[in-house]
């Protein structure tokens, strides 16, 4: 069985580009030229080292970074946000057939659950 193919950010940014390149997006045998363009590589260094700095501000924070695939960071996203307040690193979140998790954008996202009073 085929796994589900979600649209992403990412993919959802080339869709809006020209439909046709949606289709071959993630296929090895059309593999992007660009992934090899050495300004794109200092452009997510310069992405890693801000990642870095947050988790210096937050020392607390959960880092899901290691967490592979659609259903391991998602599940663990989910249990997380149980907590009163949590801040996670490359947290992933799901609705219908869109995903996103913070490899594919720049989320800050820091949660606290409503106190009783502030009901």
């Amino acid at each position: 069985m085929d796994s589900p193919r979600y649209l992403t950010k990412s993919l959802f940014k080339i869709a809006c580009e020209c439909e046709t390149k949606l289709y071959y997006a993630k296929k090895k045998e059309y593999a992007n030229a660009k992934l090899d363009d050495a300004f794109l590589e200092a452009l997510a260094e310069g992405g890693y080292q801000v990642g870095a700095l947050a988790k210096c501000y937050y020392p607390e924070g959960v880092d899901l970074s290691d967490y592979t695939g659609y259903d391991k960071p998602l599940a663990k996203t989910t249990e997380l946000l149980t907590n009163d307040s949590v801040v996670i690193f490359e947290g992933a979140f799901k609705y219908q057939n869109l995903f996103i998790n913070n490899h594919q954008c720049n989320i800050c996202l820091l949660y606290t659950s409503p106190s009783p009073r502030d009901s």
